[in-house]
């Protein structure tokens, strides 16, 4: 009777495990911002190309005038496509200019904009200040002191975010009103 009961017992236990293991599904990821609040989207009019894979390019930098494209294994769609228009090298790190590519996403939250950040932080090191935009329009008015009411209203409009210091993230624009936050946290 002990013997039966540890058949029992051993096939009903295998049976538990063949039926958690993962297999072949294909994982899957939630996110939702802490304390219940709400998370800003921006929309696109390029909408999506349904690829599901992402790739970065980097554009000519001070340094170089060549083009690089690298696709990100997976095709993690939670992140855009960008291209870094500007590298300024700096003591603490490089100043980079980075313009996302409106096509490759048909909306854009705060939790995209942190992506992008930390894949260029990652992949380009080393990298002290990110300004994060969606318009090339928008790259030489960064720097610039004096900007009419259309220069100002570009930045509004597609001035998303920036990296101070290489860790603090302050979004701007239509995502003004998400708090700032630390790379990695």
């Amino acid at each position: 009777m002990d013997r039966r009961l540890s058949i029992v017992l051993i096939a009903a236990f295998m049976l538990v495990i063949a039926a958690c293991s993962g297999g072949d599904g294909e994982a899957s990821t939630t996110t939702t911002s802490a304390g219940g609040g709400t998370v800003t989207s921006l929309g696109t009019a390029g909408g999506d190309d349904g690829s599901g894979g992402t790739g970065t390019t980097v554009a000519g930098s001070a340094d170089s005038a060549t083009t690089t494209t690298a696709a990100v294994a997976g095709g993690n769609p939670a992140i855009p496509e960008f291209e870094i228009l500007e590298r300024q090298p700096g003591d603490d790190g490089d100043t980079v200019v980075v313009l996302l590519d409106s096509s490759s996403y048909s909306s854009l939250n705060d939790i995209d904009l942190r992506n992008v950040i930390a894949e260029v932080v990652d992949d380009f090191p080393p990298v002290y200040e990110a300004h994060i935009i969606d318009d090339e329009r928008v790259a030489p008015l960064l720097t610039k002191e004096d900007l009419t009411p259309e220069e100002q209203q570009l930045l509004d409009l597609y001035y998303l975010a920036h990296l101070d210091e290489g860790f603090r993230i302050t979004f701007e624009g239509p995502f003004s009103d998400v708090a700032s936050t630390v790379l990695g946290s």
